[in-house]
């Protein structure tokens, strides 16, 4: 059998657009089985390369091999990918860190890994911010590969424009560009909490059913049973914006890191910093 092992990983973190990106790439390149993330390089390092490259035994004749799993907070992963896979390519995604800190909130709501609300979790639930540093987990990922082997995304450029985004990724990895518009993804690929869970096990159940149903283009169905009711059993309605107290003192206590960043990348990041007080005459 020939050993296969990833061309590339994309390092994440979570919530920046890792499980699109592994559903957009998976008719051109080979990714792991039986799991989308393997936590080889993080969680499972001491079973050693041989059971690594037994999530890829499928990948004998693919052109390119990768994984996408969420390595990039980890410095014992990043020392290690760059001394088993020294030629290997890194694709860093890269959200508003406050943005993308109530995204895993909702996640860890869903998975009842907290029950608090998003201040007290933040607190409490480190996961919430876990890899939020991005300029100093950057640059670990630049000293251990070289600029020119991490390309850094923004997902601001993927809701703008998806398309020239997976074709920067496709032209770096080197295999043909994937046409958005003629691929048809599954509904769990954007995975988006946008409905607040009333029961984490009801809910979960209620989002596989919802994607199952919108996979098979029966919308209608979804929407019928949301008009007899079934969803309100799982959801107790959408998820309230951040509180804007709350959302300020998370762009101030990122700034630093964020400034540090734009340094970093070249890139001007001011939607992500701390936004001016409204008037007290604005209205909403």
């Amino acid at each position: 059998m020939v050993r296969r092992l990833p061309d590339f990983i994309g390092i994440g973190p979570a919530h920046g657009g890792t499980t699109w990106l592994h559903w957009v790439l998976k008719a051109r390149v080979g990714l792991p089985l039986p799991k989308k993330e393997t936590h080889f390089f993080d969680r499972h390092y001491v079973k050693g390369i041989d059971w690594y490259s037994e999530r890829f035994a499928h990948c004998a004749d693919a052109a390119v091999v990768a994984e996408i799993c969420t390595y990039f907070p980890s410095h014992q992963a990043c020392e290690r990918i760059a001394l088993d896979l020294p030629n290997c390519k890194i694709i860093c995604q890269l959200r508003d860190p406050t943005d993308r800190a109530y995204s895993a909130y909702k996640f860890a709501l869903y998975n009842e890994l907290t029950h608090d609300d998003f201040e007290q979790a933040l607190e409490t639930t480190p996961d919430i911010t876990d890899g939020d540093l991005y300029a100093r987990n950057l640059a670990k990922w630049y000293g251990a590969f070289s600029k020119e082997r991490v390309l850094v995304l923004l997902f601001d450029d993927l809701r703008r424009r998806p398309q020239t985004y997976i074709d920067r990724i496709c032209e770096f990895v080197g295999v043909p560009r994937v046409d958005l518009a003629s691929l048809e993804l599954p509904a769990r690929a954007i995975n988006a909490h946008s409905l607040k869970p009333r029961s984490p096990s009801l809910a979960r159940k209620g989002r596989r059913a919802i994607n199952w149903l919108r996979d098979r283009e029966l919308d209608r169905t979804v929407a019928l049973l949301d008009r007899i009711g079934l969803w309100k059993l799982c959801f107790a309605g959408a998820f309230p914006p951040m509180n804007p107290a709350t959302e300020q003192m998370l762009r101030e206590r990122y700034l630093p890191e964020i400034e540090a960043l734009e340094k970093l990348i070249g890139r001007d990041l001011s939607g992500w910093k701390p936004r001016p007080p409204r008037p007290e005459w604005f209205v909403p």
